[in-house]
């Protein structure tokens, strides 16, 4: 085994070891925010809430906005084939 082999093993066992440490002496890092536990009443559950309300009123705009302009277009080609026709 060639000694740059070796060194990255050694690099990943070390990190491997670090983070198994890390999960097991630090419960708190691992813990789940307001939102992933289900805190109804948390700050953050709201403003995630108010967010996605926010963007499926924006997304609802743009599609009417989109269905109008096609309504509007249907009715001036029917409008314009009506006055080209004898």
């Amino acid at each position: 085994m060639s000694k740059t082999m070796r060194t990255s093993q050694q690099l990943r066992v070390l990190m491997t070891a670090a983070a198994v440490t890390l999960l097991m002496t630090g419960p708190r890092v691992v813990l789940a925010c307001a939102v992933c536990y289900g805190a109804p009443e948390a700050a953050q559950t709201r403003g995630m809430n108010f967010g996605i309300i926010t963007m499926l009123g924006v997304t609802g705009v743009v599609l009417g906005g989109f269905g109008g302009m096609i309504f509007c277009f249907a009715r001036r080609a029917r409008r314009h084939s009506a006055e080209m026709t004898p």
